[in-house]
């Protein structure tokens, strides 16, 4: 039992007496005094519990009489949440019902005939408790609750203490060293970093991972956490989440292979693999044949508490992490023990600190731990005391006991918190935001004060474990947004130990399961049909049940029967997980369980409705429906669910409304999506049901917002202005191509959200001009504004407006002609993103205006005066053919230039070009002042930035009948490490390649008059890979191709005239598809034949499976259903137009729509679910998961 855990429950009990001595129902009268007889029970036994828990390690029988009072407190509880919840349905129906039910259910003798009952048990429990009490023959001391959480400047704290990793600085270097030794004959090799628990080794591995050395010579990075569980197919998965940059769902076991082995195909990478226990030389071989794939150098770089491992790894070399040197652990404690750091004046602190620090023996975890322990210690004999009593009972030689200590230490409202991690796997991804709902469920956090609410108070409790190193940020989460958080491996063994047989994880401890047990989770993905445990049933009285490991690829989807199990034998629970376990229907006895506050349905794509009956559940906090991808529409007594504080419902793209009577749930904290209906007949809230839910945090997303006549008053009545606290809005009009402007541009002022808002997103809007109130919304750091066809004011945004921006996102705007209107003092937002897509008129980035007349930012003086992108990291301009120019972007990693006007691009480069010169050489400038065709002066640019000069990935795809010129100026993208070319039309390719000398990889597609390739290219001298795509002029590639031996992977796809190869010896990967003569002519060859990795049509041939030759029989017959709907396409272009076709297997179109580039959609509304803005597509009754088409280069839609 996790200490301080029954103190909470007491202090629960008594709360909830208080809030029933508050209501004046007739169901009371019967039992108040009753009641309060339990009230001075529990406040007199909650008195001594602080002393009774910290005093039970030494005195067995004080641990007995602490056993048999959780027992009896727990079921009090559960017997005043059973009162309290029939008081909550009483009055909701007293609200709801009609005035003849009402009479008869609050008869008074049938309040009379509960009153009595009630009173009877609650007498009993009251009994119970208090001869517990008198059966306490020892003495106790009472407590005073601890302070709950420390002031707000330590969470600034630990963000400023945690950049800076102390004493490993030639640990570092030795290992990367190590990883760029060129001498190593193997493709593959693995190192191995040794070391008990807490001494740093994954903090060491992260260093050497974002070297910036590092990052240069390895083409790919992965990252992924092992822990107990090798399971080679789980590995598998996690490096091509890591790869991909996003989660990955029902993910076939031979793809996950082949797919992993496409990310690393002939690429020199470095994967970590963090804290393995594995010694099985049969898994590790599995492994590292599938990673083969890589080109040499390849680097495994293992972290692992055990020598074995590091053997079975077949380690090349392994490097034994040690402690840190004395000053080294001091500097550290001391980070953690005083304020900013700094060392007291009082020199007494530092000899009792040094003592202390030197029992640390080195171990960065235990410093930490028991520096911020310290912190809150103010005099100099606090630290002696802890000094001379509690640290020297410390074993030096584990660090378990000093962690113990700094849990000890912990307010018991923080204990319980922490413990109740232990049901989470080691390495487990937490969310601050989840885990606080699920403390909240439990009752473990109470409010600080009155005006804050319990997500801000659990917000608080988290980052104080935080910054007592109970918790760590985890930096290797790519596919969310939202910061991810860990539990260090040693930290989850000390949770386990506290918590005994209070929780229990079958995977990890399921041996301890009795019916004492109140917390249940399980630590592998549950299959209903083969591993629900029957141990499972003996906790009878389980509050939680958590399914985090969870991944909906069990053999048998969970069945009502299974369903129907859990709500009879497990009538306590709070929380409830059914997260990917393929229901179907939710059971009607799930409203039995009436004591839930959390539930979870998340990514059950199979259910349509939600049975009535779980309205029923009043003390219901959390619904997650998140991505129920079948969910039709919510429960119509939604209402009732009076104590429902968060609903996601994001993901549900066919809920067609939301219900009646939704406005009554004044307690949302958090919404996803509210839901307006396509159609008026259908009824359905509407929006004005938002006007009274001003608590609402987090995103919301309104969706089907009506044109017209009356919307004005409509969206008044939503009230955005008071939802101060709100962070993300995006309002969401109906896709109509015709609407009176004039209505829309007079309701959408009545839309004016609080200026608090962070982001903000407005599609389909019809109106003539933007939003009065959009410029007041100085907090923006996100605006997306698409599909916004009849906006007038081609000035565009005053950009200088929103000082805080870093994410722009413009799409669809056909009258957008400027980026920004400037004046003068203007300043740019620090913007970090930028895309603008489809703005068919944009012919320029700012429009200034002096005394009335514009001015030509074209011009260079003018333009060199304007303001340029300091922060611009990312920048994607595509179907903008009238775009003329570009400002200055010093920074820019990373640009994408789509079927727009190539111009810009040039000019800006030969502004570097002759920048650069300028600086260097007077001469030199000159001369290329005078070879270039860009307006610019080398005396207007002499003191000037180099535009571009970080650019490291470039994507052009030209637009029809572009000439090419721009080519010439590529070679002074000396950053330059990745570029495509797509659709360039030219028969030879006029691009000087010297300056590429970083350039790793290119790729070369649909150029049909390319019939060599450029001779510049031998000078490429880093190319690592090439892809050449669609060239059906290319007959042969130049032996001086042979001469770039750095090359590694070539891939040739679709060039039938292509005739055969020189001899690339130097190749590892050869990917070679739909070229029938090539393949013919490499089929002789002897050189091919020793390449280590062929693949496509050279690929060698494979055992048939037969379940494989089925789904294929399948896939073809599916395809010719396509193609009947959308006819043969040639090209790199699809357009669709409105169908009645109903498509079901979105990931066989999917897979049908790869061929393509780009797709137009014709009268089709998207709604924006993904990251990136384009989310799911709907139309032509199409449901498509866009996010799955890694390789469309970008998704287009021209309505």
């Amino acid at each position: 039992m996790a200490e301080g855990a029954l103190f909470n429950v007491a202090e629960g009990i008594i709360g909830q007496l208080g809030n029933l001595a508050l209501k004046e129902l007739e169901l009371l009268w019967g039992v108040k005094e009753e009641l309060q007889k339990l009230e001075d029970t529990v406040s007199t036994i909650k008195a001594v519990i602080l002393d009774a828990e910290e005093q039970q390690a030494q005195n067995h029988t004080i641990r007995i009489w602490l056993g048999r009072l959780k027992d009896a407190l727990y079921e009090a509880d559960d017997l005043l949440d059973d009162f309290s919840t029939e008081v909550l349905r009483r009055e909701a129906m007293t609200r709801n019902k009609k005035a003849k039910e009402v009479r008869i259910f609050f008869s008074k003798s049938n309040q009379l005939a509960y009153g009595l009952k009630m009173g009877h048990k609650i007498k009993a429990i009251r009994e119970r408790l208090y001869s517990i009490a008198k059966d306490r023959e020892f003495h106790l001391e009472e407590r005073r609750r601890e302070t709950r959480v420390m002031d707000l400047m330590r969470e600034t704290d630990y963000f400023v203490c945690a950049e800076n990793v102390i004493g490993r600085e030639h640990d570092k270097k030795v290992i990367i060293e190590r990883l760029l030794d060129s001498d190593i004959e193997e493709n593959v090799s693995v190192y191995s970093i040794v070391g008990f628990g807490g001494l740093g080794k994954t903090t060491l591995a992260q260093l050497v991972f974002n070297d910036e050395e590092i990052q240069k010579i390895f083409e790919r990075k992965l990252w992924v956490c092992i822990s107990d569980d090798f399971d080679v197919e789980i590995i598998v998965k996690k490096i091509l989440e890591y790869a991909k940059g996003e989660k990955l769902e029902k993910l076939e076991r031979n793809a996950s292979k082949k797919d992993l082995q496409k990310e690393i195909d002939g690429k020199r990478f470095l994967l970590v693999l963090d804290d393995v226990w594995n010694d099985d030389l049969g898994k590790w071989d599995k492994l590292k044949e599938i990673l083969l794939a890589g080109a040499r150098g390849s680097r495994i770089l293992v972290t692992t508490r055990h020598e074995k491992v590091a053997e079975s790894s077949k380690t090349i070399e392994t490097y034994r992490l040690e402690g840190l040197k004395d000053e080294d652990s001091w500097s550290l404690f001391k980070q953690k023990a005083f304020r900013n750091g700094r060392e007291p004046e009082n020199s007494k602190f530092k000899e009792i600190g040094m003592e202390i620090v030197s029992k640390c023996k080195g171990v960065p975890l235990a410093i930490k731990t028991i520096g911020s322990l310290l912190y809150s210690k103010k005099s100099e004999e606090e630290w002696l005391f802890f000094k001379n009593n509690e640290f020297s009972m410390i074993n030096e030689a584990n660090i378990l006991p000093i962690l113990r200590l700094s849990y000890d230490h912990l307010p018991s409202h923080l204990k319980q918190c922490f413990a109740y991690c232990s049901l989470f796997p080691k390495d487990y991804e937490i969310k601050k935001e989840r885990l606080v709902k699920l403390w909240m469920a439990q009752g473990f956090i109470k409010s600080l004060g009155q005006n804050q609410c319990l997500e801000d108070a659990g917000s608080k409790y988290f980052m104080e474990l935080l910054w007592r190193s109970f918790f760590q940020k985890d930096e290797e989460n790519f596919w969310d947004k939202s910061p991810i958080f860990k539990i260090h491996d040693l930290m989850h063994d000390l949770a386990i130990s506290v918590v005994e047989k209070e929780s229990i994880t079958f995977g990890i401890n399921e041996e301890s399961i009795c019916e004492k047990t109140h917390h249940v989770s399980f630590a592998f993905n549950l299959d209903p049909s083969k591993q629900i445990p029957i141990s499972l049933f003996k906790a009878s009285r389980i509050r939680t049940f958590l399914l985090p490991c969870q991944t909906g690829n069990s053999e048998k989807e969970w069945d009502k029967s299974t369903c129907d199990a859990f709500d009879s034998s497990f009538k306590f629970l709070r929380v409830l997980d059914l997260n990917c376990t393929d229901i179907r229907n939710v059971p009607y006895s799930i409203g039995k369980l009436k004591h839930l506050r959390y539930l979870d349905l998340s990514r059950n794509y199979y259910i349509k409705i939600l049975p009535s009956s779980i309205t029923r559940l009043q003390n219901l906090e959390t619904l997650n429906l998140f991505y129920c991808g079948g969910l039709i529409e919510l429960p119509k007594n939604i209402s009732e669910l009076v104590n429902l504080r968060h609903l996601n419902i994001d993901g549900c793209n066919v809920l067609t409304h939301m219900p009646h009577g939704f406005g009554q749930l004044t307690n949302l904290h958090s919404l996803t999506d509210y839901v307006l209906s396509r159609d008026s007949r259908c009824g359905g809230g509407e929006l004005k049901e938002l006007h009274g839910l001003n608590q609402l945090r987090e995103n919301l997303t309104i969706k089907n917002m009506r044109h017209g006549k009356g919307a004005e008053l409509e969206y008044k009545a939503i009230n955005l202005k008071e939802k101060q606290h709100l962070k993300g809005l995006v309002l969401r009009w109906k896709w109509i191509e015709v609407v009176d402007v004039g209505f829309d541009e007079m309701s959408v002022e009545a839309l004016e959200p609080n200026q608090n808002l962070n982001s903000l997103g407005l599609i389909y809007y019809r109106g003539v001009k933007y939003p009065s109130w959009l410029s007041l919304l100085k907090n923006l750091v996100s605006l997306k504004l698409d599909s916004m066809k009849n906006i007038q004011d081609g000035d565009g945004l005053p950009l200088n407006q929103f000082p805080s921006l870093k994410t722009l996102y413009l799409s669809d705007i056909p009258s957008l002609e400027y980026v920004s209107l400037v004046s003068e003092g203007f300043k740019l937002p620090p913007l970090k993103s930028l895309t603008i897509l489809s703005c068919r008129n944009l012919k320029g980035w700012w429009k200034r205006r002096s005394d009335s007349i514009e001015e030509d930012e074209d011009a260079a003086d003018n333009y060199l005066s304007l303001p340029s992108f300091t922060h611009l990291s990312n920048l994607d301009i595509s179907f903008c053919p009238k775009l003329s120019s570009m400002p200055s972007f010093p920074y820019l990693e990373k640009l994408d230039l789509n079927r727009s006007n190539l111009r810009p691009l040039e000019r800006t480069i030969s502004m570097g070009m002759i920048s650069t010169a300028s600086q260097e050489n007077p001469t030199a400038a000159a001369v290329a002042e005078s070879t270039s065709s860009a307006p610019y002066s080398s005396s207007t640019l002499a003191a000037s930035f180099t535009p571009l000069s970080k650019l490291k990935s470039l994507h052009i795809d030209m637009i029809e009948g572009s000439d090419g010129h721009v080519l010439q100026s590529i070679q002074h993208l000396t950053a330059l490490e990745k570029f495509w070319l797509y659709n360039y039309n030219g028969d030879g390719m006029e691009l000087e390649w010297q300056g590429l000398r970083k350039l790793q990889y290119l790729t070369l597609d649909n150029h049909p008059k390319l019939a060599s390739l450029p001779v510049g290219l031998q000078q490429a001298t880093s190319l690592r890979r090439l892809m050449i795509w669609k060239c059906p002029s290319l007959t042969t590639l130049p032996e001086w191709i042979c001469e770039i031996i750095s090359l590694q992977s070539l891939q040739i796809r679709k060039c039938p005239n292509l005739t055969s190869l020189p001899a690339l010896t130097s190749l590892k990967t050869l990917d070679i598809q739909r070229c029938p003569i090539l393949v013919e002519s490499c089929k002789s060859q002897d050189w091919v034949a020793r390449i280590e990795n062929l693949r496509g049509d050279l690929a060698p041939p494979k055992e048939e499976d037969p379940e494989q030759s089925k789904t294929d029989e399948e896939y073809e017959l599916k395809t010719r259903g396509f193609t009947k709907i959308f006819g043969r396409c040639s090209g790199s272009t699809i357009d669709i137009h409105g169908s009645n076709t109903w498509i079901k297997d979105k990931w066989l179109l999917t897979g049908f729509l790869l061929e393509f580039k780009y797709y137009r959609v014709g009268n089709v509304e998207t709604s924006s679910n993904s990251g990136d803005g384009w989310g799911n597509q709907w139309g032509l009754c199409i449901m498509l998961d866009y996010d799955s088409l890694t390789s469309f280069k970008r998704s287009v839609k021209l309505n």
